[in-house]
């Protein structure tokens, strides 16, 4: 007897057009809030953290809802 599998994609909500960057780049603070590193050579640490609303995922990439703009690098963690 032949045993058959299929692996299934459930699709729960989708947006298009929208600011993410991958998973691996939020800091998940202990109060649940979230942040990402931006670089900044002015501090002597070469980085800083903002705090950022997010949003949908995907599992590789989080959306940004609030907090970046389009064309800011981050640092992945």
């Amino acid at each position: 007897m032949a045993t058959m599998t299929a692996n299934a994609e459930i699709m729960l909500e989708e947006r298009k057009g929208v600011l993410a960057v991958p998973e691996g780049a939020i800091v998940y603070k202990k109060d649940r809030s979230t942040e990402v590193e931006v670089p900044d050579p002015a501090l002597e640490s070469g980085k800083r953290r903002v705090a950022v609303v997010t949003g949908i995922s995907n599992g590789a990439k989080m959306q940004i809802v609030k907090g970046l703009s389009e064309g800011q690098q981050v640092i992945l963690q």
